[in-house]
């Protein structure tokens, strides 16, 4: 296997298990802080109060990555990627194992420390999309960022499932609410283990970025790098796109329950279903690219979002649903490929890493106000989160189509022509 086939295998594991990590906790926390027999919490709390520590305990990972991801993209400009990503996933194992010994113990400060420490390590997914893109040529970087979307989206379901399963004493005895979290500990180990042995930059990638100019673009800061009028549109873009597919995300369920009062084992028939079209688009977005180029794919893939997220409310039967979840689906990770290029592209070979730390905190702040606004829509009008989800789409379609062409967006041709 090549260096950069070695590369792209740890960067597609660091990828997988980060979101693996991300999504584990989500079957595990729900009954471990709202079920008073569980004894993770005095039974003498109130609900109100348990939801609310439910929701910081949630919270502090993403505010964590929100914080970390940008500042260990500019430390791995400077220091390096291998040692600062292998530095991240050793705070992320510490962070899971202060996170297990605090659901073990019952001790909640322990459980929403941990769950910080590990969020601001888990910042890396910027090293990873950086060292993609360091070791790509402009014939492959699409499908190299086209796996990190699939890694992506195997990991939204591999986590869910670990967590569930590893929580639930009636497939072990010994299994507990504690045992998802070590083992996801362990998991970040074995991650830096595979880090340590196989991931080696090739030589040409870490000539990249020595040039004076790149050099000056390295020393800027956070704030120069996300306002630059070259990334800034890129980052627009990101947020209404995020803000759009997390409105879908985080609000189909809650659909489904409030107008069929839906099982949970219904929902989790429909995540099942829609990994399909995810992890399909996430394999054909390079064969669409060539004939489309990226801003064409980049406007076809929320332009399917929108479809998706417009009909998701129309069908009257339950099974007619995963027809607009499947539309919304495939276009949701073409709009992952395709604006987390427009950052690399747009980034200084020497600024990759900060530049793309800071799309992941994007990506982060448009979950957050998605998560908040939907949550408003929701009990206003069912349906309205798709209609807004829906519009932020299509502002996204008229951005991209509108955007002033800038070479630095536009990657290189395999032949050296610009496309």
């Amino acid at each position: 296997m090549s260096q950069e086939n070695k590369a792209m295998s740890a960067v597609f594991l660091t990828v997988l298990f980060g979101f693996a990590g991300f999504s584990l906790p989500y079957p595990v926390f729900g009954p471990m802080f709202l079920k008073p027999e569980l004894g993770f919490l005095d039974p003498s709390i109130p609900e109100q109060y348990r939801t609310i520590l439910l929701g910081v305990a949630m919270a502090l990972y993403p505010i964590g990555q929100f914080i970390g991801a940008p500042w260990l993209g500019r430390l791995s400009d400077r220091v390096g990627r291998k040692p600062v990503l292998m530095a991240s996933l050793f705070g992320a194992a510490s962070g899971y194992i202060v996170v297990a010994i605090g659901v073990a113990s019952a001790n909640l400060p322990l459980v929403l420390v941990g769950r910080f420490v590990s969020g601001l390590c888990e910042g890396n997914m910027a090293i990873a999309q950086s060292i993609a893109s360091d070791i790509s040529t402009p014939a492959n970087k699409v499908r190299n960022f086209g796996l990190i979307t699939v890694a992506i989206n195997v990991g939204w379901i591999v986590g869910p499932l670990m967590g569930g399963f590893f929580s639930d004493p009636s497939i072990h005895p010994s299994f507990n609410v504690s045992w998802p979290f070590f083992f996801a500990a362990g998991m970040y180990g074995f991650n830096l283990l595979v880090v340590a042995v196989v991931l080696h930059i090739p030589e040409y990638a870490r000539r990249r970025g020595r040039t004076k100019d790149d050099q000056a673009i390295a020393g800027r800061t956070v704030w120069a790098t996300l306002t630059d009028p070259v990334l800034l549109p890129g980052y627009a873009v990101s947020f209404a796109s995020y803000f759009a597919i997390y409105l879908f995300f985080c609000f189909f369920g809650v659909y489904l329950v409030q107008t069929s009062d839906v099982t949970s084992s219904f929902l989790g028939m429909c995540s099942a279903i829609i990994s399909i079209p995810l992890i399909l688009a996430g394999l054909t977005v390079e064969r669409a690219q060539r004939p489309l180029g990226l801003r064409g794919v980049a406007a076809l893939g929320h332009m399917l979002l929108a479809i998706g997220l417009i009909t998701f409310v129309l069908p009257d039967g339950l099974v007619w649903v995963f027809v607009p979840m499947c539309i919304a689906a495939f276009g949701i990770a073409w709009c992952e490929v395709t604006t987390s290029l427009f950052i690399s592209n747009g980034a200084g070979a020497h600024e990759q890493g900060q530049a793309l730390g800071i799309y992941r905190s994007v990506h982060v702040l448009a979950e957050a106000a998605a998560v908040l606004t939907g949550g408003v829509l929701a009990g206003l009008d069912n349906t309205s989160p798709f209609m807004v989800g829906g519009i932020a789409a299509l502002i996204c379609v008229i951005g991209i189509l509108g955007w002033v062409k800038s070479s630095a967006l536009i990657p290189a041709r395999a032949d050296g022509a610009a496309e």
